[in-house]
């Protein structure tokens, strides 16, 4: 079942066109990798899924019967489309259970209920021993498993990933991929993931798509991408494919 079809979807600003006539499907129960340079139209193509972003032509639908284009983004988030952000923004003077507690409250208006079902994420994302401390008092990598865990406790059926590994160690980044590899298997979440870590987002992905100055270049299984001409030409470069073989 597609879980979410992007339909010819366009997002212009000014002169400049983000994103160009850009359709796919993602079929429930996926991780589908978004990959492309700086300035591709990728982060601009979520903002349009979450709600951030009105598109100027095309349409989002969400499991096959829902029109969610241009929906707030806390009416979205209520469908169980999630989001994390590349550059994470905390409360920081608050714990990191009291962070997470925020997204719990989507679902519940009960403060004890909305407590359990953040630690629960919590724990889930490796935080448990630091659930308690001020989130100012994380690492990167820390803050980083707390973004996952805010988004979980709204209690998603499909997770929009905004460069998760930026920032992070390559043993932290094996962790994470590790922990975004849980979340689907375990908790049965449909992923959509922008990543310039390719050896990551290759391992991660049942398939990639590929933004190049706002149009979907290619869409295929991640061994296909890797030798795609063009794909190679516009973003991955000689080096990777060499590496690859």
């Amino acid at each position: 079942m597609s879980l979410l079809i992007v339909e010819n979807v366009t997002k212009r600003f000014g002169g400049l066109v983000a994103v160009n006539d850009v359709s796919f499907e993602l079929q429930e129960g996926e991780a589908l990798g978004l990959i492309g340079p700086n300035g591709a139209g990728k982060t601009t193509l979520f903002n349009v899924i979450s709600g951030n972003y009105l598109p100027d032509e095309g349409r989002i639908i969400y499991d096959e019967r829902y029109d969610i284009t241009g929906l707030k983004p806390h009416r979205i988030c209520k469908f169980g489309i999630a989001r994390t952000f590349q550059i994470v923004k905390p409360f920081a003077s608050l714990s990191v259970v009291d962070n997470v507690m925020v997204g719990a409250f989507l679902r519940t208006s009960d403060t004890r209920e909305a407590e359990r079902q953040a630690r629960d994420a919590v724990e889930f994302v490796g935080l448990g021993t630091q659930a308690d401390i001020p989130a100012s008092s994380l690492t990167t990598a820390g803050r980083k498993r707390l973004e996952l865990a805010r988004a979980l406790a709204t209690a998603p059926r499909l997770l929009l990933l905004d460069e998760v590994m930026a920032g992070l160690t390559p043993t932290e980044s094996v962790k994470i991929v590790e922990l975004i590899r849980q979340i689907r298997d375990e908790r049965g979440v449909t992923l959509l993931v922008i990543e310039h870590v390719m050896k990551a987002i290759m391992s991660l992905s049942d398939r990639i798509a590929v933004l190049h100055h706002g149009e979907l270049i290619a869409i295929d299984e991640p061994s296909v991408i890797a030798r795609d001409e063009g794909v190679v030409e516009a973003y991955l470069g000689k080096e990777f494919e060499l590496a690859d073989d």
